[in-house]
Order: C-alpha cells, then sequence, then structure tokens
C-alpha cells in the first residue's frame, strides 16, 4: 500500500510521454501512439493492478484513480495483463493496432528507462522484451483469429455427439492439424482437429484459443472460434 503520493502520477507520466513524442513523431502515428497510452490507462483504471480491495475502497472512495494516485512503478505490472489479456480479449482493433499496442508499450518502458522514472531496471528490461514479443504476436493472432472463425463457421459440422465450450491450449501442431488441451475440461488432449494449412502455419504451441470444439464421427471439429490470445 503506498504510505504518501509519488512525485509524478501515471497520469502525469504519461501526459509527459506524449508530449515527447508528439514533437518527433508524424500526425497519423502520434495518434496511434495517444490510442495505445489511452488503451493502457483504461486497462490500468479497470483492474487496478498490485490492489487490493481496501486500497481499491478507499482511493476511489475518497474520488481518487488509478493513475490519479499511483506513481510509474504500477505501469510496468500492468503492462502484462495490458498485453497478454486486454488488448486480445477486450480490444477489438486490427492488426495494425494490436502491433502498436507492443510497439508504443515498449518504446514507453525504454522511455521510463531514460528518465528514471522506475529503479526496477530488470522489471522494466522484462516488461520491454515483453512489448517486443507483443508487437510480433499480437497482429498474428488477430489474424489467426478470424481465419479460424471464418473457418469454423464455414466447416461446422452438422451432426455431433459432445460439444465442449472452453479455453484450449495449442498442445501439439502438424501441417494441417492442431491438438488442444482444453482449461477446464476432459479430456487432457483432443486432437488432431483438421484446418487449412495456412492456419496451422500461423499458430503457435501455447497459444490460447476460446471457442466451441465438437466431436463427430471422423474426430473432434471447431464448431466457433472467439478470439486468439498469444
Amino acid at each position: 500500500m503506498s504510505a504518501c503520493k509519488p512525485t509524478k502520477t501515471i497520469d502525469e507520466v504519461f501526459e509527459e510521454f506524449l508530449a515527447d513524442q508528439e514533437a518527433r513523431l508524424s500526425d497519423n502515428t502520434f495518434r496511434q501512439y495517444k490510442n495505445i497510452v489511452g488503451l493502457l490507462g483504461a486497462c490500468l483504471e479497470r483492474y487496478w493492478p498490485d490492489c487490493d480491495r481496501q486500497e481499491y475502497d478507499r482511493i476511489t472512495g475518497a474520488g481518487g484513480t488509478y493513475c490519479g494516485t499511483f506513481g510509474p512503478d504500477r505501469i510496468i505490472s500492468g503492462t502484462w495483463e495490458f498485453l497478454g489479456y486486454f488488448m486480445p480479449r477486450k480490444v477489438i482493433a486490427g492488426k495494425t493496432t494490436m502491433k502498436a499496442a507492443g510497439t508504443v508499450t515498449r518504446k514507453l518502458m525504454k522511455w521510463l528507462a531514460e528518465k528514471g522514472y522506475v529503479e526496477d531496471v530488470e522489471s522494466l528490461e522484462m516488461a520491454e522484451e515483453r512489448a517486443g514479443q507483443a508487437a510480433r504476436d499480437l497482429p498474428v493472432a488477430e489474424e489467426l483469429s478470424g481465419l479460424l472463425a471464418d473457418y469454423a463457421d464455414a466447416h461446422a459440422p452438422d451432426r455431433y455427439s459432445r460439444e465442449m465450450e472452453d479455453h484450449f491450449t495449442v498442445c501439439r501442431i502438424e501441417p494441417g492439424k492442431l491438438w488442444l488441451e482444453p482449461f477446464s475440461s476432459e479430456p487432457r488432449e483432443i486432437g488432431p482437429i483438421s484446418v487449412p494449412p495456412e492456419i496451422s502455419q500461423q499458430c503457435r504451441v501455447g497459444w490460447d484459443i476460446s471457442g466451441i470444439v465438437a466431436k463427430t464421427a471422423k474426430g473432434w471439429r471447431f464448431l466457433e472460434v472467439w478470439n486468439v490470445t498469444p
């Protein structure tokens, strides 16, 4: 729990970061930066990382906000939820915005280090690395989500003996085939599930696919696909 107000709040740091970027970026690129910083702020305000209920109630009861109360060290822990959950599952956006989420977050981490606003250098470096990976993976996952949803719509089986709604971890991949591990259901592994080679080529072991699969006489098939998360 924070004992005193930080020298600079997250809101103030975001404002300074954007002012620095505006001086060097084109208008279009700056708008993208401003959009991503706004989404990151919205994520922090929604999930209040590293806060317990008592602290949340105390701050909000006094009319405070997360970004107006805490300092820039809290941004780091929030980036994991932002890139790993909020952007891929809560934000409807195209590949350009998904890539920008990782790129802008990575730039923000480097800027925080340059300014000396965060003392935990190791955590900053880890967050920067995670953001760089997100810049590569989020656009691919966004495209894959659309491809899988379209494929499921076009090839959903008419007859099946069982359906399973869950989050599925991709545990094995072969050309044109996926094996999945349900998060909360049995069996432990289902597959192979036939998919176009384009889909199996883009997919990665460890990624999460949310949706519904169905067991048919010829094996498991996708019934609906809602989201793919790296």
